[in-house]
């Protein structure tokens, strides 16, 4: 293993998250080209590949003998997650739906456009179907999974929680309110969602699918503990340990536009005064930034940061890639801040690196789904036991 590697621990999900963090495309990889790639031996391959296969992460795929040589090719090893389709149905912040069909090799469809999230479900529901439909015969398969990314914390992946993310004073000003919350939202759609599109729904926040793509298969891979800031659409973030998202006691946990900077600050949607949301910097993010203002975005936003850090001991901060060339200044605004707020010790270990995933949120769908296929074979393995014991789900 190399130096970077062993300087991140040995444990075995380190091990394992790196020869994931292998594969790049559904066409596979032979264990002799993991060890090439991974810098791993060939015992430590061996058992990890058998590991994953068991828990349903890898699929062995076995080429048939092309007469090129005695005995039977090497068997190929496929990532479950890079394997065709996957629905991502985005409920964005402008209250816009779309849906897409997602392949691993990085082939994304069109993103068809439904009626906004806010419409009641009947009305809603067909024109997703509709649009599930289109993307099936597109990809001439059915989907194996649906992921439901909202713009709002979600509660153990079952129900939104209140809509957070605007100052209350930019809602006023602009004549708007927060959309109703239609019915289907106050209780668990995934059933319902499961039922219309024939496989198994899942609901996750858009930040924390984020940072689950940037953790699995952009800047953060091989990373232990990855906190991920989106900043292009609005401030986010998630926060991913050993591979798995953390999204706390009642799925607020990432929401850093309400963590307070300023006390007597303006009212917030949340209830709260003075959140990073209510900042007018933080307020026109959306592209709008030139790179003085991303150094000024980037101290506040390490404000809120600084004692996240000082809490969690991430080893890696990802910036959100679609920054592009503002990311350099917003980096180092939030770097002075953990520097200037945070232990020196602490500070000098983390990481903060511009992400590497334009559509991070893409490839984290992936990367749920993935870990939601292991979840399934680890419960077949070891029904009624809690996560700890059967390992990443």
């Amino acid at each position: 293993m190399s130096a970077v590697h062993r300087g991140q621990g040995s444990s075995v999900a380190l091990v394992e998250r790196l020869v994931l963090g292998s594969f790049a495309s559904p066409s596979g990889l032979t264990r002799r080209e993991l060890e090439e790639l991974t810098g791993l031996s060939r015992t430590v391959v061996a058992g990890v590949v058998a590991s994953l296969v068991t828990r349903g992460e890898l699929a062995e795929t076995h080429q048939q003998p092309t007469g090129g040589g005695p005995g039977r090719p090497p068997t190929r090893y496929q990532r479950t997650a890079l394997l065709p389709p996957v629905l991502l149905i985005q409920l964005r912040k402008d209250w816009s739906t779309s849906v897409s069909s997602l392949r691993g090799d990085g082939i994304r469809s069109e993103a068809l456009g439904c009626a906004p999230w806010p419409e009641e479900w009947r009305t809603w529901s067909q024109s997703v179907k509709e649009a599930a439909d289109r993307l099936r015969g597109w990809a001439q398969l059915p989907p194996r999974l649906a992921v439901l990314s909202a713009p709002f914390p979600v509660a153990k992946a079952r129900r939104a929680l209140r809509q957070h993310g605007a100052a209350a004073e930019d809602l006023k000003a602009a004549g708007r309110r927060l959309p109703p919350r239609p019915a289907w939202l106050e209780k668990d759609p995934r059933p319902a969602l499961s039922g219309l599109l024939g496989c198994t729904a899942l609901m996750v926040n858009d930040a924390n699918l984020a940072a689950l793509g940037e953790a699995w298969f952009g800047a953060g891979r091989g990373r232990r503990a990855v906190f991920h800031i989106c900043v292009a659409d609005g401030i986010g973030a998630g926060f991913v340990f050993d591979g798995r998202l953390f999204t706390g006691a009642h799925g607020f946990s990432g929401e850093l536009a309400h963590v307070q900077v300023t006390p007597d600050g303006p009212g917030c949607v949340c209830g709260n005064r003075g959140c990073l949301i209510t900042h007018a910097a933080v307020r026109g993010v959306c592209g709008r930034l030139a790179a003085g203002d991303m150094s000024e975005l980037g101290s506040l936003v390490g404000c809120a940061v600084a004692p996240l850090v000082t809490m969690l001991d991430p080893d890696c901060v990802v910036v959100d890639a679609r920054l592009a060339e503002g990311c350099g200044p917003f980096i180092a605004g939030v770097t002075a801040e953990v520097e200037r707020r945070c232990p020196p010790d602490l500070a000098g270990s983390l990481t903060v690196v511009a992400g590497e995933l334009e559509d991070a949120e893409r490839y984290g769908a992936l990367a749920a789904a993935d870990a939601h296929a292991a979840a399934q074979v680890s419960e077949a393995a070891w029904p009624g036991s809690p996560p700890a014991v059967r390992g990443r789900a």
